[in-house]
C-alpha cells in the first residue's frame, strides 16, 4: 500500500484481520481517533498506554510499531487537496531492520524520547511555532541528534543540550538552534564526537558542570 503511495483510505482491515494481525501478551487499548497538539503530547500518551509492556521487546518490535503507525497514519501523513500524501521513506512508518534509522519513525521516535528523557525531549520533539507542530514532523534538531544513538540515550547530554537550546517557558527550541552557526545543534553533535576521544562524555560520573566546561566557545551564548 505504500508502495503504490498510499491511495485512497487507510487499510484498517490489517489491525483486526487475524491472518495479520495477533493478539498482545497484555491488555493495551488506545483511541485511534484521538487528536494531539504536538509530538511531545503524543508521545507521554503513548508512554502511558504502553507501561504494561515490556520495555526490552517492544524497542525492536517492528511489527508493533508499524502497526501503530497505521493506526495513526491519517495524522502522521496527512492527505494533500488531491488527495495525495506526502510520504517519506518507509521507514518513517515501518520500523526498519536498521538501527540507525529506528530514530525516524514517526511513532517510536516519540515514545522513546519521552520515556527516556520526559520533558527534557520537549526542545527535540517541538516546533519553534505551535503552528508548526503536527504528529508526523520529523525535525532537524532530532536529526542531528538522533544520528548518534549513543548521545540520544544519554541522560546528561540531552538535559543540558534541553537546557541550552530551550525556552525556559513554553520547552521549545530556541531561534537558530538547527542552524549551522557556531554553538548550533549541529555543530553540538560534531563537537561531542571530537570530544568522545579525550572524555568519557557518557560516564555517569560526568557531571552538568563538567560537561558544559569542555564545550568550546562557541557555546557561551547558548549557556547564557
Amino acid at each position: 500500500w505504500l508502495e503504490r503511495g498510499a491511495p485512497g483510505a487507510t487499510p484498517d482491515g490489517l489491525l483486526t484481520d487475524d491472518t495479520t494481525s495477533d493478539k498482545l501478551p497484555s491488555d493495551v487499548r488506545v483511541d485511534p481517533q484521538r487528536k494531539f497538539e504536538d509530538r511531545y503530547e503524543f508521545g507521554k500518551y503513548l508512554c502511558e498506554r504502553f507501561d504494561s509492556l515490556d520495555d526490552g521487546t517492544l524497542e525492536l518490535d517492528r511489527l508493533f510499531w508499524s502497526t501503530t503507525a497505521l493506526i495513526w497514519f491519517d495524522e502522521l501523513c496527512a492527505k494533500n487537496d488531491d488527495g495525495s500524501r506526502r510520504l517519506g521513506r518507509e521507514y518513517r512508518y515501518i520500523l526498519s531492520s536498521d538501527f540507525r534509522h529506528h530514530y525516524r519513525h514517526t511513532v517510536r521516535s516519540c515514545w522513546q524520547l519521552v520515556r527516556d528523557h520526559g520533558e527534557n525531549a520537549r526542545f527535540m520533539l517541538l516546533a519553534q511555532r505551535p503552528d508548526d507542530d503536527w504528529l508526523g514532523r520529523h525535525g532537524d534538531i532530532l536529526e542531528q541528534i538522533g544520528g548518534r544513538q549513543s548521545v540520544l540515550r544519554n541522560n546528561l547530554i540531552v538535559k543540558e543540550a534541553a537546557k541550552m537550546y530551550s525556552d525556559p517557558s513554553s520547552g521549545r527550541p530556541l531561534r537558530g538552534v538547527a542552524g549551522r552557526e557556531g554553538g548550533s545543534v549541529r555543530r553540538l553533535a560534531m563537537i561531542l564526537r571530537q570530544l568522545d576521544l579525550n572524555y568519557d562524555i557518557h560516564s555517569e560520573s560526568m557531571g552538568a558542570h563538567e560537561l558544559q566546561s569542555i564545550l568550546p566557545r562557541e557555546f557561551d551564548r547558548w549557556k547564557d
